[in-house]
């Protein structure tokens, strides 16, 4: 019996000092950005040849969340009720492999944002993909703004995530005269804001001819919350739309929202009875009046992960758009459909015109 309780209190004392351990690790190793920080913008071959005054008053745009590579059409992902936590190396190398063709095939478009692309991370089997996108994308100089940084990540307990290393990447053909990375607010429990997410906007500021600005804001709002966290990151995002606006400029802000625009009926591709509220809540229809969400509601952007895709089960609804200031007219935004091969998320295209 003696042994028993000798073996019994081993496993507790290791436990509380594994645990203990570990969030005095995340503490010291926590990261932790300024609230806003100059961005290095890469490519100098593009910054040499193009012009900082854009002369054009049309422009594409793509936005597109990647997963890290390690969400495609076969995962069902731990955090949202499935088993999967890192995705099998030929899993990752395909998806990589289908996105640089994508992004390579739209190589015309000006301003592509992509979200959650990792650069050394244990999930994504440490593939540069940031490097690897700009590869394909030769005329476009990119910025990269890292919005998950954990140096070790121990959950879940029996198949640790590890080093997380990622955030949003912005590709351009035109220079700009500024690249940034403003620090949103984040969740504060304790000990999960030490391995958790700092969201950021990747924001840029493009010189146009008329004396005013393009500004372009690569975002990926609050996910797992009941709604605060992603109200205080909206509530200073907007502060800055209103901000830039007030000045004349031209103001375009895209990405992943992690909640459906508006008027957009969450229930369009709902096959079997939903009741994860994380999918079933609609934006601010009153979020800054005058201003557009553009999106398209024909087409599924991100799918739930709770099971691998099954085009007749799963899940599908719309949380990746663009939200335009008054001064733009968007002539076109368009879904593309690729069967969540790649990631659980779609692109979605975008032309517009500066009025």
């Amino acid at each position: 019996m003696k042994q028993v309780f000798l073996f019994v209190g081993i496993l507790l004392i290791s436990a509380i000092l594994y645990v203990g351990g570990m969030i005095l690790f995340g503490i010291i190793t926590k990261y932790k950005p300024a609230p806003v920080e100059t961005v290095e913008l890469v490519n100098p071959k593009s910054a040499i040849e193009n012009p900082k005054t854009l002369t054009d008053s049309t422009f594409t745009f793509l936005i597109w969340n990647l997963g890290y590579g390690g969400l495609g059409k076969e995962v069902d992902f731990f955090y949202d009720g499935g088993k999967m936590v890192t995705s099998p190396k030929e899993h990752v190398l395909k998806n990589n492999e289908g996105m640089k063709n994508f992004l390579a095939e739209n190589e015309d478009v000006d301003f592509i944002m992509l979200q959650e692309a990792d650069r050394n991370s244990k999930r994504s089997w440490k593939i540069d993909q940031v490097e690897e996108f700009a590869t394909v994308l030769p005329e476009h100089n990119y910025a990269f703004a890292v919005n998950y940084q954990v140096e070790y990540l121990p959950f879940p307990f029996t198949n640790p995530i590890g080093k997380v290393y990622g955030g949003l990447q912005t590709l351009s053909k035109f220079t700009p005269a500024e690249s940034k990375r403003i620090a949103l607010p984040g969740i504060s429990d304790f000990p999960r804001k030490l391995f958790y997410l700092e969201r950021c906007l990747l924001m840029q500021r493009y010189k146009l001819g008329n004396g005013k600005d393009l500004i372009v804001i690569n975002t990926h709002f609050e996910a797992y919350d009941d709604g605060s966290v992603k109200k205080e990151q909206m509530a200073l995002t907007k502060k800055i739309l209103e901000e830039e606006y007030a000045k004349g400029n031209y103001v375009v802000l895209g990405g992943d929202w992690n909640i459906a625009p508006p008027s957009f009926n969450v229930h369009t591709w709902e096959k079997e009875p939903e009741d994860d509220q994380l999918y079933l809540k609609n934006n601010d229809a009153h979020y800054i009046d005058g201003w557009n969400y553009d999106y398209d509601s024909t087409t599924a952007t991100n799918r739930k992960n709770k099971f691998a895709f099954n085009p007749k089960t799963t899940f599908t609804t719309v949380i990746d758009y663009y939200f335009t200031s008054p001064n733009i007219e968007v002539e076109e935004v368009k879904g593309v459909d690729m069967g969540f091969n790649f990631s659980d998320h779609q692109p979605v295209k975008m032309k517009l015109r500066l009025k």
